[in-house]
C-alpha cells in the first residue's frame, strides 16, 4: 500500500522540457507585469494581458481560458497564469494511469 501510495505522488514531481518550457514562459508574463510599471497602464497592460491569454489557449487548450480572468480590472496582482499552468499540469497527471 505504502509503495503505490508513494509512486502516485512521485508522478507529480517528474517535469518534462515541454512542461519547463511553459511554465517559465508562464512565469515571464507574470513577473513582466509587475515589474514593468507601464504595463500597469489600461492599454499596455491590456496588449499583454490578450497575447498572454492567446498564448495561454494555444498552450493549454480549454484550460487556457482560465486567463481571462487577467481582463478584470485589479486581477493583475494575481499570479493567473502560473495557476493556469498549476491546474492544467495537475490535470493532465490525473489523466495519466499508474503504471
Amino acid at each position: 500500500m505504502k509503495s503505490t501510495n508513494q509512486k502516485t505522488y512521485q508522478r507529480y514531481f517528474i517535469f518534462t522540457d515541454i512542461e519547463l518550457l511553459f511554465l517559465s514562459i508562464c512565469i515571464f508574463l507574470d513577473i513582466s507585469e509587475y515589474m514593468l510599471a507601464i504595463l500597469l497602464l489600461p492599454l499596455f497592460g491590456d496588449i499583454l494581458d490578450i497575447a498572454g491569454i492567446f498564448a495561454s489557449v494555444l498552450m493549454f487548450g480549454w484550460v487556457g481560458l482560465v486567463t481571462l480572468i487577467e481582463l478584470v480590472p485589479g486581477a493583475d496582482i494575481l499570479p493567473i497564469f502560473i495557476i493556469t499552468w498549476i491546474i492544467w499540469y495537475i490535470t493532465k497527471k490525473r489523466a495519466i494511469p499508474i503504471k
